[in-house]
């Protein structure tokens, strides 16, 4: 059986590059099973990090998965408890292993404590030299210490270890490259290196997809399998994602760009900004003097002084407003070409299509201009009962007045901007006023209102569409807004004073349609009130 697994720490929101690992994994499982071979897709919590592991950022990248549209076959329930597929949950699992290679001399207890093995690194830096713990180095500690909890490290066979990449081809590490890993942390929690070997065996999986940056693991997870009798499941490392100026697409950008912005505001009153965010002082310190890279801290104070922050995380793409399948079929060419110059292409014809012979070697390009692209050819393509789905979404991860839309309201507004939208938050930041009192455009009311007649347009619009008797439709007003447009010597001169009035601004849907969907009451006190301006 084919088995490819997607393994997230939950230390923070998913990487857009994660989701594509994701992707990846879920591909070539679903492409085995087109094929006629039995198939799973596993997703695994890997929780160990005691610190920074939150059951918050483990549900977060569920609900992302799911709205993706990667179901997994074996792995945690979203909304349910942690289960045997969250690394913390399989502790006995582990000592199980760790007892085996402790009795059979391939691991060892060692004893430094933090603050020497710092003065080891230091020593290594001066003669410039790598540093590797290594069971045979002089000056290791070979005893307990008062206070200093050990750790257990692997005895690494020093080796060349050779291994062909589905990906990279051959790949050899030469044996003075190796050094003696900690497979348990002195808070008796397995490391990541540990813990991956064993669950990667005892879960079956076949074919481990993840990105370029663990290749070098690999040979030492190599050594834990042979030490502990296993096969070598077969590995592909993928290309990293890089932005179009060929720097790592990196959730730092965040804190970059929050930094720029409050130093743009030319103020370092830090008491007031902690005020305003709830971050503390000292974490705002930290974080201005690049300390800190906090994702959180950043988000929390790009709110305050209104910093567009770069999306980074699946979470912020569909803040952003961009549909899932777009986004899904985006990131499946970062890296990978399914051959000609195909682009659109359903979840379908991704399975198969899909091969690790068509992944690239190097980086692949994030190109947000191509995402927006291609997020509006979705738009344009899709049903309307899918983009009020969508919108709904969307409406759950943002604070937007299309929350409390009904569907028939948001089927009128995706008529009127459906062929026009890029993304969902596009819509939903143009149509606010709809549902909020519009913010005027000071420069369109002197030009539409207070001059060029727009009082005197605005005044006769106001009679001629308060005059329409019965219900408020498009059919009952079609031919007061007629006359509205033929007010003046040139046809359509009082349309930009009745937009302005009713929509703050000089752009908008059709004049007709707008106004139906505002209603009587909104239209004709918005067209008062720009009047009296």
């Amino acid at each position: 059986m084919t088995k490819t697994r997607f393994a997230p720490s939950p230390t923070g929101f998913l990487h857009v590059g994660g989701a594509r690992t994701a992707l990846y994994c879920w591909l070539f499982a679903e492409n085995a099973r087109r094929a006629g071979k039995p198939a799973k897709f596993i997703l695994r919590i890997e929780d160990t990090d005691q610190v920074r592991s939150t059951a918050e950022s483990a549900a977060g990248i569920l609900n992302d998965l799911q709205w993706l549209g990667l179901s997994w076959d074996e792995g945690p329930t979203v909304g349910g408890t942690k289960n045997s597929y969250f690394q913390s949950e399989r502790l006995p699992i582990y000592d199980q292993y760790l007892k085996e290679l402790l009795a059979r001399g391939h691991a060892y207890e060692a004893y430094e404590s933090a603050a020497q093995l710092a003065e080891m690194r230091k020593a290594a830096e001066a003669a410039k030299k790598p540093f590797r713990y290594r069971r045979d180095m002089p000056g290791r500690v070979t005893a307990p210490q008062p206070d200093v909890s050990p750790v257990v490290r692997f005895a690494m066979p020093y080796e060349d270890i050779t291994h062909h990449d589905l990906i990279l081809g051959d790949v050899t590490v030469k044996a003075d490259e190796h050094d003696d890993i900690v497979i348990r942390k002195s808070d008796g929690f397995p490391t990541y290196h540990f813990a991956v070997v064993i669950d990667d065996h005892l879960m079956g999986v076949t074919h481990v997809l993840r990105a370029q940056e663990h290749l070098m693991n690999t040979f030492k997870h190599i050594g834990l399998y042979r030490a502990l009798g296993w096969d070598v499941p077969a590995h592909a490392h993928l290309p990293l994602v890089f932005n179009m100026d060929n720097s790592k697409m990196s959730k730092r950008e965040k804190a970059k760009a929050t930094r720029a912005a409050i130093q743009a505001t030319g103020s370092k009153d830090w008491a007031a900004l902690s005020a305003k965010s709830g971050v503390a002082i000292a974490d705002i310190e930290a974080f201005m003097s690049k300390k800190s890279d906090a994702v959180e801290i950043a988000v929390k104070l790009a709110a305050v002084v209104n910093a567009k922050l770069p999306e980074i995380d699946v979470q912020d793409f569909r803040r952003s407003g961009y549909l899932a399948d777009a986004l899904v079929n985006f990131i499946a060419l970062v890296g990978w070409s399914p051959g000609g110059d195909r682009e659109i292409m359903t979840r379908d014809e991704m399975i198969g299509l899909f091969s690790l012979e068509g992944i690239q070697k190097t980086s692949g390009r994030f190109d947000r201009k191509k995402l927006a692209w291609m997020n509006g050819e979705y738009i344009r393509k899709s049903s309307i009962d899918t983009l009020v789905a969508a919108v709904k979404s969307f409406s759950v991860v943002t604070d937007t007045p299309l929350r409390n839309a009904d569907d028939a309201t948001i089927r009128e507004l995706l008529a009127m901007y459906q062929e026009r939208m890029v993304t969902i938050a596009e819509m939903a930041d143009n149509a606010r006023f709809f549902f909020e009192e519009p913010v005027y455009d000071a420069k369109a009311v002197d030009k539409h209102v207070r001059n060029n007649n727009g009082k005197e347009f605005l005044t006769k619009s106001h009679e001629l569409l308060g005059a329409v008797p019965g219900p408020w439709t498009k059919d009952n007003l079609n031919a007061a807004m007629e006359a509205v447009l033929n007010l003046g010597d040139k046809r359509g001169a009082a349309a930009q004073a009745l937009r302005v009035a009713v929509t703050g601004g000089p752009i908008s849907p059709p004049l007709l349609e707008t106004v139906v969907l505002l209603g009587r009451e909104k239209t004709l006190a918005r067209i008062e009130k720009a009047a009296a301006m």
